[in-house]
């Protein structure tokens, strides 16, 4: 597996190191920080690729979202991840501006849990 950058999980910055240079991930730190990132894009936020990411704000933050159809693309996304066999469980809902996916997923590492909090800013 590749040996990546580490993002803080906080405020997706780099992680640097206090003698200089910066933290590398890889493993099962590398396959959870590669879910996280790409579960945190939102559609149109990267300026290189207006069609990279996954939720809409107009489409996904409406007064009746569709919490199946987000589910359903969150799967999608999490399977499609270098290093995840399966996913145990997975739940999404909105509560007013706040989408919460919940999953665990099986890796080639063994089962990760995590919370993604997306805001509408």
């Amino acid at each position: 597996m590749a040996l990546q950058l580490a993002l803080d999980s906080a405020t997706d910055d780099l992680v640097k190191l206090e003698g200089g240079g910066y933290l590398r991930v890889e493993d099962r730190d590398y396959t959870i920080q590669s879910v996280r990132t790409r579960l945190k894009t939102n559609l149109g936020q990267w300026l290189l690729d207006l069609n990279y990411g996954w939720l809409s704000f107009e489409e996904d933050y409406i007064r009746n979202p569709d919490i199946y159809g987000i589910e359903v693309r969150a799967r999608n996304i999490i399977l499609q991840t270098q290093g995840v066999k399966g996913i145990v469980s997975i739940e999404a809902k909105l509560e007013k501006r706040t989408l919460y996916l919940t999953f665990t997923a099986l890796t080639i590492y063994g089962n990760i849990s995590l919370v993604i909090e997306d805001t509408l800013q």
